[in-house]
Order: structure tokens, then C-alpha cells, then sequence
């Protein structure tokens, strides 16, 4: 086997490793752009022990937070610049 053909060889299997690991990156990557994704969403498990209904003092406390939206009843300040 000549200088050249050993050259080569060795040339490609530096290809071929090249390949495979930026196959792995990318494959990494992607898996970790799927767990870091902001819309992602975090799913958590229940241990055994808990409970999932809440006790009548907690649901009162909830519902007793009164919230309202309505439109704001002043007008809003607008200042205008006449030269």
C-alpha cells in the first residue's frame, strides 16, 4: 500500500467520524430546542400522598377575590403642540 492510498484512508474515516458526530449534535440539539422551548409545557407528576381537591376553605378564599374589568370611566390626558 502506497503513502497515497494509506493518506486516503485515513482521510476517510476522518470523514465518516466527522459525519457522525455532527449527526449527533444535531440530534442533540433538537433535543434540547424541544425541552428549552418557551411554549413548551412543563408537565408535573403527582407523588402518591397528594390530593388533587381542594378543601372548602380554599375554594371560598378563591372566590371571594372579586375581580372586575370594566372600561376606565376618566378621560385620558391628551396634550397637543400647536407652533
Amino acid at each position: 500500500m502506497s503513502r497515497i492510498e494509506s493518506a486516503r484512508r485515513r482521510t476517510g474515516g476522518v470523514k465518516r467520524a466527522l459525519a457522525v458526530l455532527a449527526a449527533a449534535g444535531l440530534v442533540v440539539a433538537g433535543a434540547l430546542a424541544r425541552v428549552t422551548h418557551s411554549g413548551h409545557t412543563v408537565r408535573t407528576s403527582r407523588t402518591a400522598g397528594s390530593s388533587s381537591t381542594a378543601t372548602s376553605s380554599e375554594s371560598q378564599d378563591e372566590s371571594s377575590d372579586d375581580f372586575s374589568i370594566a372600561p376606565s370611566t376618566s378621560q385620558p390626558q391628551v396634550q397637543t403642540h400647536v407652533s
